[in-house]
């Protein structure tokens, strides 16, 4: 199976987390193509696509709003995951759910069939000063919070059950 690992990141958390997905795939024998957004990797020619992209400021990142729209009817047309990274899905009290994730959903016609909000890093030495101000203000914990061996599962496990599905 012929799968595109798409991402779209911001400091290098959510392209940390494709690559982490995109090893274990190989690993399972499958044909694995990682590309940024910004690339614009054509998804018509691929079997399934993971697409992923960071969070800022309770939004995905726009280079993956763009591809998406601009891909849109490929994407459709084949068995899509998304997953969105970001510092606050380490917190307990969002209960895996992300509120930019959320919103992409409401505003695409795409329905993928799952949806991931993993944990990523809040490095503020990645992060424009800008934002750091506004981060240090609503108080937001700092670190590396990517837990990479479960973005791997979680993308086997997507494949997984659609490889099933296909063979039901």
């Amino acid at each position: 199976m012929s799968v595109l690992l798409a991402y779209a990141t911001h400091s290098g958390a959510t392209r940390t987390l494709a690559e982490a997905m995109a090893a274990a795939l190989e690993e399972e024998g499958r044909e694995v193509v990682l590309a940024d957004v910004a690339e614009d990797p054509d998804p018509a020619l691929h079997e399934a696509v993971i697409a992923g992209s960071a969070v800022r400021g309770e939004s995905v990142e726009k280079s993956f709003v763009r591809w998406t729209r601009h891909r849109g009817e490929a994407l459709a047309a084949r068995p899509l995951a998304v997953f969105t990274c970001s510092g606050s899905a380490a917190d307990p009290a969002k209960r895996g759910r992300q509120r930019a994730m959320d919103r992409f959903l409401e505003r695409t016609p795409l329905r993928p069939v799952a949806t991931a909000n993993l944990p990523g890093w809040v490095l503020m030495d990645r992060i424009p000063a800008a934002e750091r101000t506004l981060l240090r203000a609503m108080g937001t914990p700092t670190g590396d919070f990517r837990d990479l061996a479960a973005a791997a599962r979680w993308a086997r496990g997507v494949l997984s059950r659609e490889e099933g599905a296909a063979r039901d």
